[in-house]
């Protein structure tokens, strides 16, 4: 295995999604205070530049869009950079291709027969791709994996999106755009959730998601009682991931289902209440120990890896009083019940 002394150059093809970005966190850190003296480039989607640039972990964030063209042209850049190592968290075909055409002296990645077949370095990958995923081919590379997961790596930052912000606030992610209806909750749970929070704790209701989220957010918004509807602030679509980030770092709670925006309050170690049901959470659970999973595991069928489903009974069977005791064990454990 090289030599952390001769590792002058780092490249890392993300994936996609948030969540994937944050399981990268630990791994760039562990890259970096293994060789400290190398120059990392990451290489992401432009949306997610604005999440991984506060952070200060790479030295550049070197951008993925679509298209054949900008595929042929990111490989010569690629191949100009000389990279002592290079490692693809993607086993998509493009990812693949670029890491085989990458000219580095050490490629690496997860395995994905036959497209792997050049990667000096392969790991498998277990469940859902993950931080234990990422740690187990840091180790196949000979490189300590920092502990912790990735709390602590996102930076605090100042909010200055729509607001005011109300002085104690709960964030409320539904997340339930098209491509995640496998993972949604019903809105009257949500709904019950800003009510007695609002009732109980005095903790008004921030309700996030994207402009695809906007139809079920304003379903959730409908079923609540009138205090916790006239008091709440709703930034769905109204915000990017940076002042997404500098929401959630100030909330005193957060309650949502499995996703990218989970993983961001748990990385800013907020108390987390997370609904589970198609994924699994001993793969892909927030890394924060102020975190609880509700979920039903009497389902034969759970996880099912958001396989077709006509029931959705995973999600639909979780009750608005599991979820409210779980909301008060944290309050409770975090010195904020009243």
């Amino acid at each position: 295995m090289m030599h952390s002394m001769d590792i002058r150059r780092i490249g890392i093809m993300h994936l996609n999604q948030i969540g994937d970005l944050l399981f990268a966190l630990p791994m760039i850190a562990s890259l970096r205070k293994h060789a400290p003296q190398a120059e990392i480039h990451s290489y992401v989607k432009p949306y997610l530049r604005e999440l991984l640039e506060p952070c200060a972990l790479v030295d550049e964030i070197r951008l993925r869009e679509g298209g054949m063209r900008n595929t042929l042209q990111l490989i010569a850049r690629v191949r100009r950079a000389r990279y002592d190592l290079f490692i693809t968290l993607s086993r998509s075909e493009e990812c693949m291709l670029i890491a085989t055409l990458s000219g580095a002296s050490l490629r690496a990645g997860f395995c994905h027969p036959p497209l792997d077949r050049l990667l000096h370095v392969r790991e498998a990958i277990r469940g859902h791709n993950s931080w234990s995923n990422n740690a187990r081919l840091l180790e196949r590379l000979g490189i300590p994996a920092c502990d912790g997961g990735y709390v602590g790596l996102l930076p605090r930052e100042r909010y200055d999106g729509p607001g005011p912000l109300p002085a104690r606030y709960a964030v409320l992610s539904p997340g339930a755009s098209s491509r995640r209806q496998a993972k949604a909750w019903y809105p009257a749970g949500f709904a019950a959730v800003a009510d007695s929070l609002l009732e109980r704790h005095g903790l008004v209701s921030v309700l996030a998601g994207g402009s695809d989220c906007r139809s079920f957010n304003d379903s959730v918004l409908a079923a609540m009682q009138a205090p916790a509807r006239e008091a709440v602030l709703d930034v769905t679509g109204r915000i990017g991931l940076r002042q997404l980030s500098a929401l959630l770092a100030g909330a005193a709670l957060f309650v949502g289902i499995d996703s990218g925006v989970m993983h961001m309050a748990a990385a800013h170690d907020v108390p987390v209440v997370a609904l589970f049901g198609p994924t699994d959470p001993d793969f892909v659970a927030p890394h924060n120990r102020r975190s609880l999973i509700v979920r039903n595991e009497s389902l034969a069928c759970v996880p099912c890896y958001l396989t077709p489903c006509e029931h959705l009974s995973c999600m639909q069977s979780i009750t608005a009083e599991q979820v409210l005791e779980a909301c008060e064990r944290l309050l409770k454990a975090a010195g904020n019940n009243h």
